[in-house]
C-alpha cells in the first residue's frame, strides 16, 4: 500500500507521512481531520512543526476545506495607534469572529497616511499608503501589492473596490473627492482593473461617465451589492425640503457605467431626525433609518417581489432596532449605530461609535431580534474601520 504523501509546496518535492502502530505518528487522514477543526491562528503556528505539516496546512486543497468548514462570516476591523520599531503609527487589520468579538488573525497593514478611507470588501482591503498610493491588502496572507497606476494619486479622491459578478475579478472606482468640489462642479470618475488576486497587472485608470447627481463617498454612504455599488446623492438635503424623490445611484461594475434610473428610497425617510445611511445586507442594499432622539433603528431591505423571484423591487422594514444610546436627546457628537452583518442565526452585529473626532473607538454589538436584547462583545479604542471578511482565514504558501 502506497504511503499518504503531501507536497512541498516550497520545493516541489512529495514528502511521504508514515505512520505505524507504534512511533507515534499519526495517519495523514486522521491528522488532516483533527486539524481541520481548530482555528486559523493555531494552525499558522502549527506550520512550524515541521516540513510535512507546514505542507499539508498550506496546501490549497486543506486551505479550502478549511474555509468552508469555518465560513465565518468574519469582520476586519483596522485599528491604529501602535507605533514600530521606529516609533511611527502603524494600522493593523484584526480578523475577528463576527459572533464572539475573538481575534482570530491579526495583519500588520504598515503606515497608512489616512486610515480612516480604509475599506474592506469582497474579501480585500484597499488602503492609502504614508506615499499617498494605493494598496490591495489580503487579510488573510498579510499581502498589500501596490496598484502601480500614478494616474489615480489618492489626493482629493475616494475609492471604492467591487468585485464583479462574473469573472470575479476586482475593479476599483475613483470619484473626486466631496471636499474638492465646488457646489456646481460635476465629479470626475475612472475605473481602474484589477485582477481576482487584487494585483494591477499594468492596466491603466479608464475615465468614465460623470454620476446623474454628485454623490456622498463617505463609506457610509456605500453599499457594495452583487457588483454593483450604491451611493447616496450629495443633494439629500433637497430632497428633505421638497418630501422625498429618488435619491440612490448605482454604478455597475461589469459595465463601467451609471445606471440611469435612480433609487427611491423606503418611505418617511427624509425626516429631520433621521440620520441615514446604506449598507449591504444578506446580499440586499439596506437603508438604515437612525432616529436617534427615539434611539431606534430601522433596517429597510430592498427586496424581489413575487416571493423572492425576479420581480418588482420593494422597500420592506424587517427590523426596528432600540439601540441604547448615550448622550440622548439627539447630539451631533453622539453616538451612531452602522449594521455590519447579519449572522446565520438572524443576529445582527453593528458597529457603534462616537462621532467625535477625540474619540475613535467603538464597540462591536451583538442584536439578537427573537428575544430584543443586545450583547457587546468586542470594543477597540483606535478603531477607523469596520467590514465584512467572507474569505479564508488561511493562504497556501
Amino acid at each position: 500500500m502506497e504511503r499518504p504523501r503531501v507536497n512541498d509546496g516550497e520545493n516541489g518535492i512529495n514528502i511521504s507521512l508514515v505512520a505505524t502502530c507504534n512511533d507515534g505518528v499519526l495517519p495523514v487522514d486522521l491528522l488532516h481531520d483533527i486539524l481541520l477543526r481548530l482555528p486559523a491562528r493555531p494552525l499558522c503556528r502549527l506550520r512550524a512543526v515541521c516540513r510535512p505539516w507546514r505542507a499539508l496546512l498550506s496546501d490549497p486543497s486543506f486551505v479550502a476545506a478549511h474555509a468552508a468548514r469555518h465560513p465565518g462570516p468574519h469582520l476586519a476591523v483596522a485599528v491604529r495607534g501602535r507605533l514600530n520599531a521606529y516609533g511611527r503609527e502603524v494600522v493593523d487589520v484584526h480578523l475577528v469572529d463576527a459572533s464572539s468579538g475573538d481575534v482570530v488573525k491579526r495583519v500588520c497593514a504598515g503606515r497608512c497616511d489616512r486610515p480612516a478611507e480604509m475599506s474592506t470588501r469582497c474579501g480585500m482591503a484597499l488602503l492609502v499608503d504614508n506615499n499617498l498610493l494605493l494598496r490591495v491588502l489580503d487579510p488573510a496572507s498579510g499581502a498589500a501589492p501596490l496598484v502601480p497606476d500614478y494616474e489615480i494619486h489618492p489626493i482629493n479622491y475616494s475609492f471604492t473596490l467591487v468585485r464583479t459578478a462574473s469573472t470575479g475579478d476586482y475593479k476599483v472606482l475613483r470619484i473626486t473627492h466631496d471636499v474638492a468640489l465646488q457646489p456646481r462642479e460635476r465629479q470626475v470618475c475612472s475605473v481602474l482593473a484589477l485582477g481576482g488576486d487584487g494585483v494591477n497587472g499594468g492596466r491603466l485608470a479608464r475615465e468614465v461617465q460623470s454620476p446623474p447627481g454628485n454623490v456622498k463617498t463617505w463609506d457610509k454612504y456605500v453599499a457594495v451589492v452583487d457588483g454593483v455599488a450604491y451611493f447616496l446623492l450629495r443633494d439629500e438635503f433637497l430632497l428633505r425640503e421638497t418630501g422625498g424623490g429618488d435619491w440612490i445611484t448605482a454604478f455597475d461594475v461589469e459595465a463601467e457605467q451609471w445606471r440611469p434610473e435612480l433609487v427611491g428610497g423606503p418611505p418617511e425617510t427624509f425626516h429631520n431626525r433621521l440620520r441615514v445611511s446604506l449598507a449591504a445586507l444578506r446580499g440586499s442594499l439596506v437603508v438604515a433609518q437612525d432616529d436617534h432622539q427615539a434611539g431606534t433603528l430601522d433596517l429597510w431591505f430592498l427586496l424581489a417581489g413575487d416571493g423572492g423571484k425576479v420581480g418588482p423591487q420593494h422597500w420592506s422594514k424587517l427590523y426596528t432596532v432600540t439601540m441604547p444610546y448615550h448622550g440622548r436627546p439627539f447630539r451631533l457628537d453622539g453616538e451612531r449605530a452602522e449594521p455590519v452583518v447579519v449572522l446565520d442565526d438572524g443576529r445582527i452585529v453593528f458597529w457603534v461609535w462616537e462621532r467625535r473626532v477625540s474619540s475613535r473607538g467603538g464597540v462591536m454589538r451583538v442584536y439578537d431580534p427573537n428575544t430584543g436584547g443586545q450583547t457587546d462583545v468586542a470594543a477597540e479604542a483606535n478603531c477607523v474601520h469596520v467590514g465584512v471578511y467572507t474569505g479564508s482565514l488561511l493562504c497556501p504558501r
